[in-house]
């Protein structure tokens, strides 16, 4: 229909597709339709889970954190065996989408067990509810792995090109806008979208209601994802045995490739200040700004300023590479951040006041201004991939994406987890008689100790401001220390590709003094210096992954 091909060719000019709709957008539509659930499902937990347990579920802020604690231990135990699984699979389907079909129903099915303790709350018992909870997580962390690890894997064997990573990357943030959308106007329908209800217990049959619902919506986009993209069987691979000492070599591996080990370090900091932010949000609007009725308009506001932000990122992505375009949106960053320590409640009783536009602006200057950041660093993932590559002659997509499954996931619990601690030190949803949950700390000594720093607006102010301003510029220093060029990439592809086939490398010295300052190994000690024949039935592994 006219209609429907007008709308996909301005799709495509907007996103720098070349190429027709079935070779070039069909595809990057299949892959990135799973972000609708992933993106929705971490966009609801990611804002009210917290909030939930601590104020509807009546768990200590410390208690919940936990609940994050042990999921993220749980994260960093399940990911690296799905990793490694991941590489080694040999199916029809592929390596990967196999297991991204698998993980479809269990993800909806977990993530209603996320906000309904099946009665457990009427008993009061705290600690066997947190376990609850616990199990829960546990559950809803197995199952987004088996989903998560395997997607991220794909990324590079769909698009093994430099900028048509950044293509399938930019597809990805629209796709993660609209999955927000329908999770953003159901908590709206359920919540409230302007006043919204306060949370406490009497709003558990409203939580278990809207998870149900959005449980069941979010089996299908997996699902879709998982049958709609093409990839490549797998069945003539022969990998390598894998007993206990090829396993620890192989993660060993990873962190002997200098590109990764700065993709590593520099995610692993942004993370620090994004779960940071993320995880005061809600505490910080209803204790420091007093608005709890404004939470979920301040929360649409933000998905709004980060969806309008991808235009500007793609375009400085093309014009000025994936790492300097990260620069261009930090004014608005340290902006937003600074306003951590200047809002506070309205004074005067009045509806609009200067503090309320304050923590509006905030909320929409934070997501625009952290966007360029993330941008840069999720463009720069699959690259690392081909530098392992160099190193040592196989794709291992699924090891290498176990580490950015481990940031996004693992950290961030154990970043909520800390949250909860620091603000039960200054006193954060303490009861009447001042005390905590008592996690980790005698509960009057920590109330003592978060009194004499300030009590529980000093607090919110340093983990929603400080903490996330530190960890975000050290993050954007560490991506200063990230070099790779477009050209360097292709340089990189085109070697890869000709050792595989036999032939003559064809490289100066000058390029072989690039390349092992690129992987941080001297150059014979590479496996593209003298490759041995491929540890995969016809090599074709690789061979397919050619710069086009």
């Amino acid at each position: 229909m006219p209609f429907f091909r007008n709308a996909g060719q301005k799709l495509k000019k907007a996103v720098g597709i070349e190429g027709s709709a079935k070779e070039a957008l069909l595809p990057m539509l299949s892959y990135n339709v799973e972000h609708f659930s992933s993106a929705g499902a971490s966009y609801i937990f990611g804002l009210y889970y917290m909030p939930f347990l601590t104020y509807v579920e009546k768990l200590g802020p410390g208690q919940a954190g936990l609940v994050m604690f042990f999921k993220s231990v749980w994260d960093a135990v399940i990911d690296p065996f799905l990793g490694l699984l991941t590489d080694r699979t040999r199916s029809r389907l592929g390596r990967h989408r196999i297991y991204i079909i698998l993980g479809a129903v269990p993800f909806g099915l977990t993530f209603f067990m996320l906000w309904n303790s099946f009665g457990l709350s009427a008993a009061g018992n705290s600690s066997r509810l947190m376990l609850y909870y616990l199990i829960a997580n546990i559950l809803f962390t197995g199952s987004a792995s088996l989903i998560a690890v395997p997607h991220t894997a794909m990324l590079p064997e769909l698009a093994p090109g430099y900028f048509q990573r950044t293509q399938y990357v930019s597809m990805g943030y629209i796709f993660n806008s609209m999955g927000m959308v329908p999770s953003y106007l159901l908590v709206s329908a359920f919540i409230g979208l302007v006043k919204t209800k306060e949370f406490t217990p009497a709003m558990r049959p409203t939580f278990t209601t809207l998870a149900l619902v959005l449980g069941v919506a979010y089996i299908f986009p997996i699902l879709l994802c998982g049958v709609a993209t093409k990839e490549k069987s797998s069945l003539h691979m022969n990998p390598p045995k894998a007993d206990g000492a090829f396993i620890l070599n192989e993660y060993r591996m990873v962190f002997q490739n200098r590109a990764f080990v700065q993709y590593f370090v520099m995610s692993f900091l942004l993370m620090f200040g994004t779960a940071f932010f993320a995880a005061s949000k809600q505490y910080f609007i209803y204790e420091v700004a007093g608005a709890p009725e404004k939470l979920n308009a301040l929360v649409g506001l933000a998905g709004i300023a980060e969806a309008s932000a991808f235009p500007l990122n793609f375009a400085l992505t093309k014009k000025f590479g994936k790492q300097r375009m990260a620069w261009f949106t930090v004014p608005f960053l340290l902006l937003s951040l600074s306003l951590s320590f200047v809002i506070g409640k309205n004074v005067g009783g009045r509806h609009i006041s200067w503090m309320t536009i304050l923590l509006f602006a905030q909320e929409m200057l934070y997501p625009f201004g952290s966007s360029g950041i993330g941008f840069a660093i999720q463009n720069i993932f699959p690259d690392v991939t081909d530098v392992d590559e160099l190193m040592t002659g196989r794709r291992r997509e699924g090891v290498i994406a176990t580490f950015s499954a481990f940031i996004k996931t693992t950290t961030g619990g154990l970043l909520q987890f800390l949250t909860g601690v620091l603000l039960e030190w200054f006193g954060v949803s303490a009861n009447k008689a001042g005390e905590t949950s008592n996690v980790l700390f005698r509960a009057r000594a920590a109330s003592v100790f978060g009194q004499k720093l300030g009590g529980p607006t000093a607090g919110l102010r340093f983990v929603h401001g400080f903490l996330p301003l530190a960890f975000t510029l050290a993050a954007l220093l560490s991506l200063r220390r990230y070099t790779m060029t477009r050209e360097e990439h292709k340089l990189i592809r085109d070697t890869i590709a000709r050792a595989h086939a036999g032939e003559d490398l064809g490289l100066s010295e000058g390029q072989k003094a690039r390349l092992s300052e690129l992987a941080g190994r001297d150059w014979r000690s590479m496996w593209v210096a003298a490759p041995p024949p491929s540890p995969f039935a016809d090599g074709s592994d690789s061979a397919r992954l050619q710069q086009p």
